[in-house]
């Protein structure tokens, strides 16, 4: 009975720990791209003025059509067209002076290789 207690105490001691640090690492470093619900996410170390201009930038260099456009220090919100029809969301949010928060959305269900594209071309002209 000792022994399976024991064991219990030493397995609950690892999952926290690892919990514990993966909370922090997220804390502090970001998640990294993640793809959730149709959205394409991460964090880039970028003031959300500075990522709303390359959003743009990264739009017109892709041959994407902006429709709506706006934004502040604090938040940003991009919709396009692609010339098939499909919509663009890309939306920004301040998660401290120096980081965004980035998410991007193509089309209704989400399309997560054409999200990626836009990903790595917005990151191109920070």
């Amino acid at each position: 009975m000792r022994k399976s207690i024991l064991g219990l105490l030493v397995a609950i001691c690892f999952l926290t720990a690892g919990c514990a640090a993966f909370v922090a690492g997220a804390a502090v470093g970001g998640a990294g791209v993640v793809w959730h619900k149709g959205r394409l996410q991460d964090t880039l170390s970028a003031s959300v003025p500075r990522v709303h201009s390359a959003v743009k930038a990264s739009l017109r260099s892709l041959g994407i059509k902006i429709e709506e456009d706006k934004g502040d220090s604090l938040t940003a919100h991009v919709k396009a067209k692609l010339a098939d029809g499909k919509p663009v969301w890309i939306d920004l949010r301040s998660e401290a002076p120096a980081t965004t928060r980035l998410t991007i959305r193509v089309g209704t269900f989400g399309d997560k290789d054409f999200s990626q594209r836009i990903l790595d071309s917005i990151k191109r002209h920070l």
